[in-house]
């Protein structure tokens, strides 16, 4: 990966969307802990992508916006707390993150797609986890069925898929992935404020497709693809750990 080059020279220089205004106000505002409500709701109101994804995690029981319980941005924000504005600070520099990680490793593009449009995993599935802690303390999870596993890894190593027969290179592989991409994550936290260490990625087999809540925080759930290749990012944040 290409050292001093940012996320803005990368969505230049390869045409991906680049990093919203609105998002690194979030993140900013958020890595404070005097902030106010009012200011967040204004930022997440004036973005339609941002509300979408705030009312989404603070109806996490609903499988469409018909059965959202939390329908305002403010009523998000007066029932959830922080904890639910901490995930979408979160989500969008670990989205970016794996996008320009896909993008100088593997040379693919990733698109966003709503959640609720994705397939579940069925099954066994990839499931890579890396816990962070500092000012703020959480999981990131990488979840991929097997054959989209195999291609990555088979990107990733210089070999065909048909070659790759070997669950450890897979697992190894879909680590090296979950490394650098919270790497790229950590440093977009640091650069806002949010200060954080990573351990190193757990990479399992799993046939889970919950992910719980850190006590006191939110879970947001994207979904991500490229050809057929599909990927389910979630992170579960705990605000001011300490």
């Amino acid at each position: 990966m290409q050292e001093g080059v940012n996320y803005q020279e990368l969505s230049r220089r390869y045409g991906f969307a680049p990093k919203p205004e609105s998002a690194s106000r979030l993140t900013q505002l958020v890595s404070r802990q005097d902030s106010d409500l009012d200011e967040i709701a204004k930022v997440i109101n004036k973005d339609p992508v941002l509300r979408k994804r705030l009312l989404r995690v603070a109806n996490p029981d609903a499988e469409n916006e018909i059965e959202y319980a939390v329908e305002t941005v403010e009523d998000a924000l007066m029932r959830n707390g922080m904890g639910c504005v901490l995930v979408l600070a979160m989500g969008t520099p670990l989205a970016l993150a794996l996008t320009k990680t896909f993008q100088t490793m593997l040379s693919l593009k990733l698109e966003m797609i709503d959640p609720g449009e994705a397939e579940c995993l069925q099954g066994d599935h990839l499931l890579g986890t890396i816990h962070f802690s500092g000012k703020v303390e959480g999981e990131v999870y990488l979840r991929m069925n097997i054959a989209s596993a195999r291609a990555i890894a088979a990107g990733i190593l210089g070999m065909s898929p048909e070659e790759l027969t070997d669950t450890n290179e897979i697992k190894d592989a879909a680590g090296e992935l979950l490394n650098i991409m919270t790497g790229n994550f950590k440093s977009n936290l640091c650069d806002a404020g949010l200060d954080c260490r990573l351990q190193p990625p757990e990479v399992k087999l799993s046939n889970n497709f919950h992910t719980p809540s850190v006590a006191g925080g939110g879970v947001e759930r994207m979904a991500l693809r490229t050809g057929k290749i599909h990927l389910f990012v979630d992170v579960t944040a705990n605000p001011w750990n300490d």
